[in-house]
Formats: C-alpha cells, structure tokens, sequence
C-alpha cells in the first residue's frame, strides 16, 4: 500500500472539511452562511460564489476563455446547473495546477492587451465597469486563459492534423451527402480467386493473411504485389478511378461508404472471388466547392479534435487528482459537509 497518497488523500479530505466549516461559520455569531465550499480539487477550493461569479462573467468568459466555445456550459450560458458549472470548474483547476500563470506574467499579457487596443489602465477598467465586470474579474480569466492556452501549446498542439484526406472526407460525406453531381472513386484491390487454390478455403485465408499484413503495416501496393491474382497486381492493385456505372454492385456498395484511405475488411464469397478494397481518393464536379471550402472544414475540424484532445487529457488528470464535491462521504472519524 502506499502509504504516502494515502496520507496526503487524507489529509486532503481534512483540508476540504476544515475549510468547509471556515467558510461557513466565519460569521457564526450572527449565524449567516458567507459562502460554502462546493468542491475542492486537491489543495484548491471550488465556492458557491464562484458559481455566481461564473454566472456574472460568463459573457466575459466567452471572449476570453479559448477552450470555452463548443462546451455544455458554454451552450447553457446563465442556464447552466450548478452541478454543471462546479465540474466545468474543477477542470479549470486542474489546468491551473499543471499550468501555473504567475500574476506578472498575467501583468505582462493585460499590458500587451491595452497596447495593442491603444488604452490605458484606467480607460481598461471604464470600459469593463461599463460592462458589469470588474478588474479582478478581468484580472482571474486572463489568467485561466493563459493557463489553458499554455494547456494547447505545451500538450495539445502537437496531437492535433488535419490532412487533406479528412477534410475530403468530411465534405463528401456530410456536406455533399445529398448532392446529385455524379463522384469517381481512385479504388486499389487485392484479389484471391478460389478457383485458382486446390482448397478453396485456402483463398479464404490467403485474403485475411493479406488484409492482416496491411493492417500491420505493410503497404497495400506490396501486398497486392505479393499475394494477388487479379491483372492489376503488378500496378499495386490500382483499378484506376471508376465512377458508378463503371462498377459491380460487389464493388460500389461497401466502397461508399469508405473513407478515403481506409482499407475495408475481406470482402466477397467462394464462388466468385474474395477481395479487399482500398479508397485513395473521390473527385466530383463539386472539387471548386469544395477548395472553397476547404480552410473552413479544416478549422471545424480541428476545433472538435482540440475539444476532443483536451478531454482526454482532462481524463487522465482526473484519474490522478484528489477531488471532493460537498456533500460526499468523508474519510472515516471525519465528519461530512452539509
């Protein structure tokens, strides 16, 4: 057992219950609550007012906050439950503990911020009242802000590409779904023909061998070389690029719904031939449409990787962190909050 995280867990959980009857029994002589201690996240505390404060700022937040946009607090706004906004939090904080923003590096960033828009400090702080907001509260989420995006440069940035290929990808199978302009599909296959093995079930099992030596790793275009029967073999497999009517229903129907670079799993049945497909590429009439559009599909697509990505690492930083929300049993000999 390892006693050390043990200790520190526990000692956390005393912290947490420490600090939940101080912040609600600081003003016990008049018997007022003043806040109430949400949640704590390691050594870090979630209030109730910073619930309210996320409520009061959320417009605020959402020109700041760079991982904002596209979550289900972002979408809820004011809305959101509380339960919603303590959880959005706690990841919040476990961004701050692993990205720590020091007050002059946020010092440095307001000030860049103001030479950039041309304004001093006081018209800064005008502008924000005229708002609602504060300069403490301007102050706090340029700091999130930082912390988050030091999260994406340091961690994210790297994990996120877009080729060419999901971009394609994407527009011929959501935007393009419905459209009526005729496709052509750049189609490679390796083929295993029964009637040229003296057991047919051995074509079966060349067909996996070669669809297993792909997935391997092996290129499709040496493995078409090595293994199949079909005339196309020594080209890698390369069928060309073939519309629809220039293609059995065999050959069409899984192809569509491929994505380009896929390689689809053994296809076929013995008393014809087996087969595997792979998708290189789709061209259309829309091709103009879709360079059009291109820098805008890759940029839509990238923000719901970095969502993606972020959450990940959100996940595993859970999995890591001692967190503790009001109302959950304490450890034993310690009394729960309320």
């Amino acid at each position: 057992m390892n006693f050390r995280a043990c200790s520190l867990r526990s000692a956390a959980v005393l912290s947490f219950t420490l600090s939940f009857f101080a912040v609600t029994t600081a003003s016990a002589a008049s018997g007022k609550v003043i806040d109430r201690l949400e949640a704590s996240v390691n050594n870090l505390m979630i209030l109730k007012s910073d619930l309210k404060n996320f409520r009061d700022t959320v417009s605020l937040r959402a020109q700041l906050d760079p991982l904002f946009a596209g979550t289900n607090v972002a979408a809820k706004g004011t809305q959101a439950s509380d339960s919603e906004i303590t959880e959005f939090l706690v990841d919040e904080k476990l961004i701050a503990q692993q990205f720590p923003v020091t007050d002059t590096e946020v010092e440095q960033e307001v000030n860049s911020i103001q030479a950039n828009n041309k304004i001093d400090r006081a018209h800064l702080k005008a502008a924000l009242k005229e708002q609602g907001y504060t300069f403490d509260d301007y102050f706090d989420l340029i700091r999130t802000s930082a912390a988050k995006r030091n999260l994406i440069d340091r961690d994210i940035r790297t994990k996120v590409s877009i080729t060419d290929d999901d971009v394609k990808n994407y527009y011929y199978n959501n935007l393009a779904k419905n459209s009526t302009a005729p496709l052509a599909y750049k189609v490679k296959i390796i083929t295993l023909t029964p009637s040229n093995y003296k057991v047919q079930a051995a074509a079966k099992e060349a067909a996996e061998r070669a669809l297993a030596a792909v997935k391997s790793g092996e290129a499709f275009e040496d493995v078409a070389k090595r293994l199949s029967d079909d005339a196309t073999a020594a080209t890698g497999g390369d069928l060309g690029t073939l519309t629809d009517d220039q293609m059995s229903p065999a050959i069409r129907d899984p192809l569509k719904k491929m994505q380009i670079g896929q390689v689809s799993g053994v296809l076929g049945d013995y008393k014809s031939r087996f087969f595997i497909l792979k998708l290189i590429d789709i061209t259309s009439t829309q091709n103009d449409q879709l360079l059009k559009m291109t820098n805008e599909i890759r940029s839509q697509l990238a923000a719901t990787e970095y969502q993606r990505q972020v959450a990940l690492w959100i996940e595993r930083q859970r999995q890591n962190a001692f967190i503790h929300r009001s109302g959950e049993s304490s450890v034993a000999g310690l009394p729960q909050a309320r």
